[in-house]
């Protein structure tokens, strides 16, 4: 940059060249002037150079301040560098917020007559006495609740590893509790040792992408079987959401196929050339016991999704614990249309809890001798063959259980998005334990979306469970001899974009459970659910436990409303 005065060299010039001029002017009128004005014009120029040596100074001061400034900005990035970077932070941040009013009733009856019964060698089961009167416990009617719904904060973000095309991934989640205090998963019917609202909690994984071959992640995560159809669920969260009847086998608030599964690895690949694309998840069992009994390594729960000791059992992972699971999804999208097929398998899945609420006596529906979960001996079963039930059977129920699905979807140009599934869930066990075999059956789901404007939509659902080979007994008011326990969940909801992030809602659901069927409202994420268990809470010693009863063929219904903020 230029100097903007004379430095002190140019100064000193100035001042000569004024002198000179000055003497030669006074030599030109030396005759005229006089002693006098000679020292007043001396007085001048020593004035006039005084005042130069000062402007000198401070153009110097000026100056080593300009060269300071113009160091500082070369150091410096360009202008708005900075803010990009921290806007690019930012970014990584991402989240869902779904906070619900609910009010919803178990349908369960104050009172109802149950019939017991016992097992008769070639008759098969005959009633036992007159019936019993069954009274619920607590309040099964209409409750009013609030619920937090499949609610996350979460952080992604990558690093470009040198000019390599390929990328390390990250992402870290948790779960979030606005209706709630954070804490573990426990309730009155199922207990866990995970915390909601932990880092983790959500998916979470790291890994390499790279645009042509896919992905490569170790974590936890959603399973392919879910998010293969995750976009043919538009009540995702809410009360009709299709977890309750997919993916479910047992009924109740917790899903089996479809869940986050920890210590995983999976792969992601690129969409292929017309659409298709395919992801395989494993998730190594961790597990030194052969029957699962215990906690998998590293892992606070059980496999099957609860603490052992769940609902009020020995303490142990008897209640769903598996080792390994195998995941996979292909997965085909052209326009409008957009088809899956997926398949998901758990090896060894420990159901002695199954046996176990068979056997117990507290609820005396069964006695007599020939009761095959309780003499375990040879049988004459009704269809007039004889089969040989090993000792204590009911305490070694290990099988496999698989589940797979075939899932559609089409948008029509006028608004109509139509989704459908099928899918076949299945327990391999021998003959002498499909009486308590509740996990082995076929289901369906239909929904139907209309959007009336470009913010509003109104969404129907139909979900449909078939019927099982058999029902563990146990805690609940089971009819061994009704076979018809199927389930039928109907839901109708209405939602307006109030902006680009922001939803408000409303739903409705309806579950219909026929003979000894138990499936609830809420299953799949959201922080309250309405199922079939009464409020019984009497702990015996052994563990074995009166409560909380389960009351086979409640209509469960509900309202709920709400706003899903997502960012």
């Amino acid at each position: 940059m230029s100097r903007l005065y004379p430095g002190r060299p140019r100064l000193r010039a100035v001042a000569i060249a004024v002198l000179v001029a000055g003497f030669g002017s006074s030599g030109i009128a030396r005759a005229d002037a006089t002693q006098d004005e000679i020292q007043a014009l001396k007085a001048q120029v020593n004035s006039l150079m005084q005042k130069l040596e000062d402007l000198s100074r401070k153009q110097d001061a000026n100056q080593a301040k300009t060269e300071k400034i113009e160091q500082k900005v070369e150091t410096q990035p360009a202008a708005g560098a900075g803010a990009s970077a921290v806007d690019a932070f930012l970014k990584g941040f991402y989240g869902t917020m779904d906070v619900s009013i609910d009010d919803t009733t178990k349908g369960i009856p104050s009172s109802q007559s149950v019939q017991g019964y016992n097992w008769t060698p070639g008759g098969g089961y005959l009633p036992n006495g007159a019936p019993v009167t069954k009274t619920s416990v607590g309040r099964v009617g209409w409750m009013p609740a609030l619920s937090t719904n499949k609610s996350t904060l979460g952080y992604r973000g990558e690093h470009k590893i040198g000019d390599t095309g390929t990328k390390f991934v990250y992402q870290i989640e948790t779960s979030l509790s606005i209706t709630a205090t954070p804490g573990l998963s426990t309730g009155y019917t199922a207990q866990g040792n995970s915390v909601k609202g932990a880092v983790g909690s959500g998916d979470t994984y790291a890994g390499f992408a790279n645009g042509r071959w896919g992905s490569l992640k170790f974590g936890t995560s959603y399973t392919p079987y879910k998010k293969s159809t995750d976009r043919l669920n538009p009540f995702s969260g809410q009360l009709g959401d299709y977890a309750v009847i997919m993916g479910n086998t047992g009924g109740d608030s917790r899903v089996e196929f479809g869940t986050r599964q920890d210590h995983s690895l999976w792969y992601e690949s690129p969409k292929f050339a017309g659409g298709a694309s395919v992801d395989v998840l494993f998730s190594p069992g961790q597990n030194r016991t052969y029957d699962n009994v215990v906690q998998s390594a590293g892992s606070p729960d059980c496999n099957g999704g609860n603490m052992p000791g769940s609902g009020n059992l020995p303490l142990n992972c008897d209640d769903g614990g598996f080792s390994n699971s195998l995941s996979l999804a292909l997965k085909y999208e052209n326009g409008p249309f957009y088809g899956t097929m997926a398949f998901e398998q758990h090896q060894n899945v420990n159901r002695n809890s199954d046996g176990i609420g068979a056997n117990n006596p507290i609820y005396g529906y069964y006695s007599g001798a020939g009761v095959p979960w309780i003499d375990n001996a040879t049988q004459i079963l009704p269809a007039g063959t004889t089969t040989t039930i090993p000792l204590g059977a009911y305490t070694t129920d290990i099988a496999t259980e698989w589940a797979f699905k075939i899932g559609a979807q089409y948008k029509f140009d006028f608004g109509l998005t139509v989704s459908g599934i099928l899918e076949r869930m299945r327990r391999n066990v021998p003959a002498y334990l499909q009486y308590q075999n509740e996990r082995s059956r076929d289901g369906g789901w239909l929904a139907l979306t209309q959007e009336l404007t470009v913010d509003d939509s109104v969404s129907f659902g139909w979900g449909h469970a078939g019927a099982t080979p058999g029902d563990p007994g146990g805690q609940h008011n089971y009819n061994a001899i009704n076979s018809n326990n199927t389930a039928d969940m109907y839901t109708l909801a209405y939602k307006h974009k109030i902006d680009k992030a922001l939803t408000w809602y409303v739903d409705g659901a309806l579950t219909i459970n026929r003979g000894n069927a138990h499936y609830d409202l809420g299953a799949g994420g959201r922080g309250v659910t309405t199922d079939c268990h009464d409020g019984t809470n009497t702990v015996f010693v052994d563990y074995s436990g009166a409560g909380p009863t389960t009351w086979g063929g409640c209509r469960i219904e509900g309202i709920s409303t709400g706003v899903n903020y997502k960012f």
